[in-house]
């Protein structure tokens, strides 16, 4: 049996619907990764869980350029800050059902506005990037600590590929 595949079924896609295509692929691959280290505690790392982690960030990421590139193809979108690209298309999509809970936004639940504003001083990388590298350097590793819990995020990401599906037909 041949199971090899090719990318002429993306050539005839227009350019947001191959950006779209990958968002859910990489979705997939995320939810996929989440539910096997929900049910099998061999599987529960931080490796894995920053592969999910990974995999659900970009996937956002490519889902909200396919949007902003339908209304603008020559948009420049040669970054990877996802909250920049979710202000953009909720400029861009102001209509309520445009709307989904993008995961991965910065909130500053129960701190004062000097906390705040210390906060948003120090440098983080994108989630795509603090992801993908398991240290910033051969010298240097990531400030902070991080946790994940693969149960809680099964639902996340189930939803924003519903989410997906549903906002897909929005722009048609």
């Amino acid at each position: 049996m041949n199971n090899m595949v090719v990318d002429l079924d993306l050539q005839r896609l227009s350019i947001p619907d191959r950006f779209f295509e990958y968002s859910v692929s990489y979705g997939n691959g995320a939810k996929a990764l989440a539910e096997k280290m929900a049910s099998d505690s061999d599987q529960t790392t931080w490796a894995n869980a920053a592969v999910v982690l990974m995999l659900s960030a970009h996937s956002v990421e490519l889902f909200l350029k396919g949007a902003i590139f339908i209304d603008n193809p020559k948009a420049d979108l040669n970054h990877h800050n996802i909250e920049s690209l979710f202000e953009m298309y909720r400029r861009i999509y102001r209509e309520e059902k445009y709307y989904f809970n993008m995961p991965f936004k910065t909130e500053y639940v129960c701190m004062s506005e000097a906390e705040i504003k210390a906060l948003e001083k120090i440098k983080r990388p994108t989630p795509s990037v603090l992801y993908r590298y398991p240290a910033v350097s051969g010298e240097e590793v990531w400030e902070g600590v991080y946790g994940f819990e693969a149960l809680s995020f099964v639902p996340v990401i189930s939803q924003l590929l519903e989410d997906y599906c549903r906002l897909r037909k929005c722009f048609t």
